[in-house]
């Protein structure tokens, strides 16, 4: 099975360490994240957020460790011969750190895509991925609703109802177990 990836939220814990450089940066003390729209969560515009990346992307890349479970879930996924191909929302201009990043903590890859602001969706379908794990609810929905079954790994900013098509899961040793009882 050709599976979709994403980094940010679902193989790298980012958002856990994105949301202490924040606080830091913006002097605020939010300890959850209830949207995953950072500039609405610290109240700022998205051209200051997003400088913000640019100028600690380094920082805020490398910093991370993985999701729990992600080195193993995927190392599992590839060695029960599923094709695994990462699709994140970063640029083509964070590659190197995202290359990096993956080296360090030996997670395997072969395809990265680095979406930008291109739609997920269009890169779902272009590489014909047959399913994807996605921690943002917007995408995953828009993802199920082109037709691609869509594992949602939980976190605190993307609770609510799902849609069909969208599986919520707690945590990899659960994505792994929902791809086991699939039969696409």
């Amino acid at each position: 099975m050709r599976i979709g990836v994403d980094i940010d939220g679902v193989t790298s814990d980012s958002y856990t360490v994105w949301l202490g450089e924040l606080n830091r940066y913006y002097g605020k003390n939010i300890e959850v994240l209830e949207d995953y729209h950072l500039e609405l969560v610290y109240d700022v515009p998205w051209d200051d957020m997003n400088q913000f990346f640019v100028e600690n992307v380094e920082r805020l890349f490398m910093l991370p460790p993985p999701m729990k479970g992600a080195k193993q879930g995927i190392e599992t996924l590839l060695a029960k011969g599923h094709e695994v191909i990462y699709v994140t929302a970063r640029s083509p201009e964070e590659k190197d750190v995202t290359l990096r990043w993956m080296d360090k903590y030996e997670i395997p890859y072969e395809n990265i895509i680095f979406a930008g602001m291109k739609n997920k969706v269009d890169l779902v379908k272009e590489w014909q991925l047959e399913l994807f794990i996605e921690d943002y609810a917007g995408n995953a929905e828009a993802i199920a609703k082109s037709g691609i079954q869509v594992l949602l790994l939980d976190s605190t900013y993307n609770q609510g109802e799902l849609p069909t098509g969208v599986t919520r899961c707690r945590n990899w040793m659960q994505i792994i177990k929902q791809i086991e009882k699939m039969k696409l």
